[in-house]
């Protein structure tokens, strides 16, 4: 089902204008997020994962086996309590794309490579999963932290091959993430990160299996330490798509990029991002499609081990999530989604939560 306004011109010129507009209501209670030990509740009207979204394509005639293609897009977070008429919005996608026999090529700012497959997971990727507390703003989680790393939205640089039977391989240069340190330190990531990965897809007669391996790393030197470290980390994951069940399960191990699953934040301050610290993501998902009703079930979990350096030092932390789900189509546009939570954290007030949302896509 395709989406989007399409216009074109004469001469071949196409303007294509979509996106998605999810808005939810959620109910949770906080476990003893009050300052006396006491559970907090909340009700609260927010964005999920993706906050709306609208996407401007621009694609200019083929010429000479070339089609050129530019895509913008803007994004409004619906915020939290105490905030009227300040709406985030922010330009996450600012790309010039290039394709042809060749492959293609993307240089602008866009979406990363790093886990890039595994966020494609259909409960927090239609939805709400993981969010900060009973007075979140902004867009939530997903299942960052409690599953997979974010690959983030940056400038970059990125080639993809031709399909080869299903086999395609994506290689990109990623603007650096650069962490914030304790006072006076001085930081330097003087070359971009380095992010890949390869996909089979392979072809059954009563479905598709999606298998990837993907790997990134980044040099990070504290100067004023005389001290130096990678980020870096590597995944695989598959994915059955047979009739109306699909099957996903995702693994990955990294370096640097703590428990939050989110790249680069800091050294010091939140015992999540600590230089050289070890964490794994995973998590495992069942859905099933009943006519217009997708029914699913989804478990993973974030951690990482302790560990010290000249720089700081972290704890052990384990982030868990559970989340049963459903969706409904009530048109071809419209959807319907459920949402029910159990989260578990080190880190975070463990609390469980009731969503319904609705999503508009065009």
């Amino acid at each position: 089902m395709a989406q989007g306004v399409q216009f074109k011109s004469e001469n071949d010129w196409a303007f294509t204008v979509s996106g998605q507009l999810p808005v939810f209501i959620v109910a949770s209670e906080h476990e003893n997020f009050n300052t006396d030990g006491s559970a907090q509740f909340g009700t609260r009207i927010m964005s999920g994962f993706n906050p709306a979204n609208i996407t401007f394509s621009i694609k200019a005639p083929e010429m000479n086996g070339i089609n050129v293609k530019g895509i913008f897009q803007i994004n409004h977070h619906l915020q939290g309590p105490s905030i009227q008429n300040e709406g985030l919005f922010e330009g996450r996608i600012a790309d010039i794309q290039l394709s042809g026999e060749f492959g293609d090529i993307n240089i602008g700012k866009g979406f990363g490579i790093f886990n890039s497959s595994s966020i494609a997971d259909a409960g927090s990727g239609m939805g709400v999963g993981r969010f900060g507390g009973p007075d979140a703003a902004n867009a939530t989680l997903g299942r960052i932290g409690s599953g997979y790393t974010y690959a983030n939205f940056n400038p970059r640089i990125i080639y993809t091959t031709p399909d080869f039977s299903g086999f395609r391989i994506k290689a990109g240069l990623i603007n650096p993430e650069k962490p914030s340190g304790a006072s006076g330190q001085q930081i330097q990531t003087a070359t971009p990160r380095l992010e890949a990965q390869a996909n089979y897809l392979i072809d059954l007669n009563s479905g598709t299996v999606d298998l990837w391996l993907g790997g990134m790393s980044q040099a990070v030197e504290v100067v004023s330490d005389d001290y130096s470290y990678d980020i870096s980390g590597w995944d695989l994951g598959a994915r059955l798509t047979a009739k109306d069940l699909r099957i996903t399960g995702a693994y990955s191990e990294t370096q640097s990029v703590g428990a939050d699953g989110l790249i680069g934040i800091s050294l010091t301050g939140t015992g999540l991002e600590q230089a050289e610290v070890n964490a794994t993501q995973w998590y495992g998902e069942v859905t099933y499609d009943l006519n217009r009703v997708t029914l699913g079930l989804s478990y993973g979990e974030g951690s990482q081990d302790a560990a010290t350096t000249v720089v700081g030092s972290s704890p052990d932390i384990t982030n868990e999530l559970l989340m049963v789900f459903s969706r409904y189509h009530v048109t071809d546009n419209l959807v319907l989604l459920g949402e029910v939570q159990d989260f578990a954290s080190d880190a975070q007030n463990n609390y469980q939560a009731l969503i319904i949302g609705m999503q508009f896509n065009f």
